[in-house]
């Protein structure tokens, strides 16, 4: 279920967040919760009108039924792009992220600022980069085809890995996404395809909007030592590191990454 977006104002800017493989909308209640707050208390919306709002991977969430064909980024890209409303800075954790950067390197004419969240060109590790390494997608998916929920758990798990309230923060997420249908086989199947094959590393040339890249430090999944190359390759972004965080820095930092996705917000209105 989508968080429903209210008339276009001059003033408004659309902030809409995709989640990442095996999630759903549910990721981002917390977030949102907070960034309202936040806007709350410090009157920006006098000055802002903030609409948020998310998009689901196709497959995941209520478009649990919705798979197209073939299901790889280019597809899965054309399927949400329909979906950017006007007026729309980006926010994409993880797969998502990756779905935002093509997006974002198309000139989605929708689209007037990009943050990645844990999110890489490219995900898998290879001789020349930094990532996962090819044996831990290969398990994943094997293990996809006996337990796809126990999957999910592990992945999870290793989403929070080295995280102080690790348990807590698993459980909390875990009621927010159960909310919503749970996803489609073929579509984390598919989705972990995306990940083992996708490299868009030459796209990032092709980005002309601003750009924040933020990162958990102890994230295994898009490792600290990838974030310079992936720097080099659009080093007009700007990038954060989350120091005490892994894969979902919005939820182990909410106060302070929710801080930063109101400043950028605001920095692109000033830019654009």
């Amino acid at each position: 279920m989508e968080i429903k977006s209210t008339e276009i104002k001059s003033t408004e800017i659309n902030v809409g967040f995709m989640h990442g493989w095996g999630m759903n909308s549910g990721a981002f209640t917390q977030l949102i919760d907070t960034l309202k707050a936040q806007l709350t208390e410090r009157s920006l919306n006098d000055k802002l009108c903030f609409n948020f709002y998310t998009i689901s991977l196709p497959g995941h969430g209520e478009k649990h039924d919705l798979m197209p064909e073939p299901f790889d980024l280019h597809s899965v890209a054309n399927a949400m792009s329909s979906e950017l409303k006007t007026n729309t800075i980006l926010v994409g954790w993880s797969l998502g992220g990756l779905v935002a950067q093509y997006l974002a390197s198309k000139h989605h004419p929708n689209l007037r600022g990009l943050m990645t969240v844990a999110s890489t060109p490219k995900f898998q590790m290879t001789d020349d980069w930094y990532g996962i390494k090819p044996d831990v997608l290969s398990m994943f998916m094997s293990q996809l085809e006996q337990n796809h929920h126990k999957t999910l758990t592990r992945f999870l798990a290793i989403q929070m890995m080295g995280v102080a309230n690790a348990k807590t923060l698993i459980k909390e997420i875990t009621s927010a996404i159960d909310i919503y249908p749970a996803p489609n086989i073929r579509a984390l199947s598919c989705g972990l395809k995306i990940l083992q094959n996708a490299d868009i590393r030459q796209n990032l040339k092709d980005i002309k909007i601003p750009t924040l890249r933020t990162y958990g430090r102890l994230d295994s999944l898009v490792p600290y030592k990838a974030i310079n190359e992936i720097h080099h390759l659009q080093p007009e972004s700007r990038h954060l590191i989350f120091k005490h965080a892994s894969h979902a820095p919005f939820l182990t930092d909410a106060a302070e990454f929710s801080k930063h996705v109101i400043d950028f917000v605001c920095d692109v209105h000033t830019l654009t």
